[in-house]
């Protein structure tokens, strides 16, 4: 009898086969993690506090995020140790809202960029609010390394301490040392007018980095709908666009277009001689930009003729042309 209970016992105790097996959930049977990768390929979900890419929460599902790419305008080459603004437009493709205390950031890929060194997100700003459907433009100010070669800039949507997601840019520029052209900085009170000098008028507006969207060149700015209205040639307009060009050891600066309120996009083409209309860059002279040189860009109140709505203005935006 004895011997009887003791191998009941035995029995009860043994291991009972795959009931006791401990199963990995992210090697199961058609488990996978598509949305949540890590600009590395890892599993990491993005930063949590410390923007480290490696730490935080990983989340199996989008959890409604998603951007999609409208453009980007990155230059494609520099010289080392130059600075300039690149631009990033991001559409909330998602279900969630974008704001800043909600950490929505633009994200440099693998949590490193050659060319934004002092950290890597760019930030939304205080006020705004990114609902699903609307874009918004992040800035990133970009430094050459001292070191010529190719560089990678690559850029995501991060919800930090969350998940990376949506699509992604990336932009290959070549840095060079060759020594720079002999040209000075932009100084408005040096640059030969060839419209209104608008060198005293105040700089009330903010002009962000401009970008190409299509056929257009997007110049975004804060008094497109505050400016007053006029009416000229019959059509209500509120400003004019600027464009600084460097030429003969000087500065020019004209305009080359009409913003009707609210407007901040004017096609690509009409930055021209036929639309400056003044010598030396005329309908004549067939001067159009030129690929890889920097142009500076401003906005005004109406200075192209001697009607006048508001004697403001931005400052001077640089811009490499595509």
């Amino acid at each position: 009898m004895f011997s009887l209970l003791l191998a009941l016992m035995t029995l009860a105790c043994a291991p009972k086969g795959t009931d006791s097996a401990v199963i990995d959930e992210d090697t199961a049977a058609g488990t996978t993690r598509p949305d949540n990768q890590g600009p590395g390929g890892s599993d990491s979900a993005g930063p949590q506090g410390d923007d480290s890419a490696t730490s935080g929460p990983v989340d199996t599902g989008s959890g409604g995020d998603d951007a999609q790419l409208v453009t980007d305008d990155f230059p494609a080459s520099l010289a080392c140790g130059e600075s300039i603004t690149a631009a990033v437009v991001m559409k909330n493709t998602g279900e969630t809202t974008w704001t800043r205390d909600a950490l929505y950031k633009l994200g440099a890929v693998d949590d490193a960029d050659p060319f934004y060194t002092a950290d890597t997100r760019v930030w939304l700003t205080d006020t705004e609010s990114i609902e699903p459907g609307e874009s918004t433009t992040f800035a990133i100010p970009l430094l050459a390394p001292d070191e010529p070669g190719a560089y990678t800039s690559d850029w995501r949507m991060v919800h930090e301490g969350v998940r990376w997601f949506g699509e992604s840019t990336a932009a290959v520029i070549d840095v060079s040392c060759e020594p720079a052209p002999d040209r000075p900085p932009l100084d408005l009170g040096a640059v030969t007018w060839l419209h209104t000098d608008v060198s005293g008028w105040a700089e009330t507006s903010t002009l962000s980095p401009l970008y190409v969207s299509g056929d257009n060149l997007c110049m975004d700015y804060d008094k497109a709908d505050t400016w007053p209205v006029m009416n000229v040639y019959d059509e209500d307009v509120v400003g004019n666009p600027w464009i600084f060009i460097y030429q003969d050891e000087r500065w020019y600066g004209g305009t080359w277009e009409w913003l009707r309120p609210g407007q901040t996009c004017k096609a690509l083409t009409s930055v021209a001689g036929d639309h400056i209309k003044q010598s030396p860059f005329d309908a004549d002279s067939g001067w159009r930009p030129t690929s890889g040189e920097t142009y500076y860009f401003m906005i005004s109140g109406l200075a192209r003729d001697s009607t006048r709505n508001a004697e403001e203005r931005t400052a001077p935006v640089p811009f490499v042309w595509p």
